[in-house]
């Protein structure tokens, strides 16, 4: 009795804790939007929609984690369809938003939502829920396989590389967790490989990307443009960066600097002393998680929680790579931070259901009815 009271008060703590880091990088993204627009004609346009739906993406969070996450284990298949069905309608009716059909736009208002963002807990769900028979054979391995292609093809259509790229290391990790044999997943590139050459066939901007990422000189003004502008936005902020509301290379210079390029916004402003808490604090919210998922007995819940966390964790890391210029641009979010409400809600929504599959209930005793 007293480990059980000694383990809810440990879940009770994490989640506080979680919840209060995730607050604290949702302000941190809306100091850092505002900080890339102070010298513009309009410094609270983006700042202002951001920090709505931050509002809304926490109350989402809250309600999500209040509903029982066996609601969300025996009803895996039905949210899998309804995001997959977006992501093939936005194909049909979406918007085309710098060169790329990913989004729904409504009517007269400006407000639009990605479906490839919304659609990332429920992917990870259904990896789940199909791994969920426990076994680590063969077949599973290529039905896991074999459905992650299914969803990754309408994401590379829009095209979106890096959001598939996302979803393919996602579904690495969550196939290794498993059981999968390593095998297994060495021989993914190979078989990766067709795709990856019709991507560059049918989209030659990708070549052009890596292009410019390796020798960034040779087209300074073209392909090589994003990261020289990397590596002038790093450099100014040096170690203490060059203070809050001075920005004028992301204001001026850095493409996209409240949303794809946040991260070395931040790096203007703050520096090295600015962006280093960003990375701890993501560290230290993934490990907590983690820790937490050695005291489930559910081996359903502690896939979907390191699943997702690994999913969440691919991106942030992608991001601040390509922002550091260690990889190519790929156009993905930093998680919480970045600009735009699909990604804020989708984050702090997936975040809500890894809560409730902690399992936790403040209003109630603790329930063993792990399956």
């Amino acid at each position: 009795m007293n480990r059980t009271k000694k383990s809810d008060h440990q879940i009770f703590n994490t989640i506080v804790l979680v919840q209060s880091l995730l607050f604290l990088l949702c302000i941190w993204g809306c100091l850092a939007i505002y900080n890339s627009n102070t010298l513009g004609a309009s410094p609270l346009y983006f700042v202002s929609r951001q920090l709505l739906w931050m509002i809304i993406g926490l109350v989402l969070m809250l309600a999500a984690q209040r509903v029982p996450f066996r609601f969300y284990r025996e009803h895996a298949p039905v949210f899998a369809a309804g995001a997959y069905i977006s992501l093939v309608a936005v194909l049909l009716w979406g918007t085309r938003i710098n060169g790329m059909c990913g989004w729904f736009t409504f009517g007269w208002t400006s407000a639009s939502i990605q479906p490839s963002e919304f659609a990332k807990p429920f992917f990870i769900l259904l990896l789940c829920h199909l791994a969920g028979n426990g076994r680590n054979d063969f077949k599973t391995f290529m039905l896991l396989a074999l459905m992650t292609l299914l969803w990754v093809i309408p994401i590379l259509l829009e095209p979106d590389a890096g959001t598939a790229a996302v979803y393919l290391l996602a579904f690495g990790v969550t196939a290794f967790l498993a059981g999968a044999p390593v095998k297994y997943l060495l021989a993914l590139p190979a078989l990766l490989t067709p795709a990856a050459v019709w991507m560059i066939y049918a989209h030659p901007y990708i070549l052009r990307r890596f292009s410019g990422f390796w020798n960034p000189a040779s087209d300074p003004l073209g392909s090589g443009w994003h990261i020289r502008q990397f590596q002038f936005t790093l450099a100014r902020g040096g170690w203490f960066g060059v203070k809050m509301g001075k920005a004028a290379w992301a204001n001026s210079y850095l493409p996209l600097a409240h949303s794809d390029s946040v991260f070395a916004t931040v790096a203007e402003s703050l520096g090295f002393a600015g962006t280093l808490p960003v990375i701890l604090i993501f560290a230290i919210i993934i490990f907590a998680l983690y820790r937490i998922t050695r005291q489930l007995q559910s081996e359903y819940q502690k896939l979907f929680i390191v699943g997702m966390l690994a999913m969440i964790a691919v991106q942030t890391l992608i991001h601040v790579s390509v922002n550091v210029a260690l990889l190519p641009p790929t156009g993905l979010t930093l998680p919480l931070l970045s600009y735009g409400g699909s990604s804020l809600l989708s984050t702090l929504l997936a975040f809500g259901i890894i809560l409730s599959a902690m399992d936790y209930h403040p209003t109630e005793e603790r329930r063993d009815h792990y399956t």
